[in-house]
């Protein structure tokens, strides 16, 4: 994956050494954190299981950006990842995101992805994690990079948000 997929616009007069270098929180929310998928119109059980996926971490260390006018977040993320019994093959694809959110709690970038997932032969469980990706923030006379937040996700349609709420997260 490209780096710097996601970005902040905006130029301000402050440098990095004029706030305190900190890092943005980094959160997955238990209700974002868990896919499940059964077969296309099927009963939602374990017979019609096709994959079950849980986002374990989501962590990077921050840097100077460029010129010093930046904080750098090296994002990566960890999947455990499950081959039901209802899957065909040994190959899967994860669709998750990453959203930045402002220190207002307002979405300001979304960026989804896919993740694909190949199991060893006559293996259901694997562990993966996405390649690096790379955030910046600028810096900004008024704001504070750890009141910003990176949400680390799957890209969920109602019926899976709705599983994952119900059951709670795992």
């Amino acid at each position: 994956m490209a780096a710097g997929l996601l970005a902040l616009a905006g130029c301000g007069g402050a440098t990095v050494e004029d706030l305190l270098l900190a890092c943005p929180q980094v959160s997955m929310p238990g209700d974002l954190r868990d896919l499940t998928l059964y077969r296309d119109g099927a009963v939602p059980d374990l017979t019609n299981l096709v994959l079950d996926a849980r986002m374990v971490e989501a962590r990077g260390p921050c840097s100077l950006g460029r010129r010093s006018q930046s904080v750098q977040v090296r994002l990566t993320v960890g999947f455990e990842v499950e081959r039901g019994p209802a899957a065909q093959g040994r190959a899967a694809e994860l669709p998750w995101l990453l959203a930045l959110v402002s220190p207002e709690g307002e979405v300001v970038s979304r960026q989804t992805f896919r993740l694909p997932v190949v199991f060893a032969p006559n293996v259901t469980r694997a562990n993966v994690s996405a390649p690096p990706i790379e955030v910046d923030f600028p810096a900004r006379a008024r704001t504070r990079i750890q009141d910003w937040r990176v949400v680390a996700g799957f890209q969920l349609d109602e019926a899976q948000l709705a599983l994952n709420r119900r059951r709670g997260p795992r």
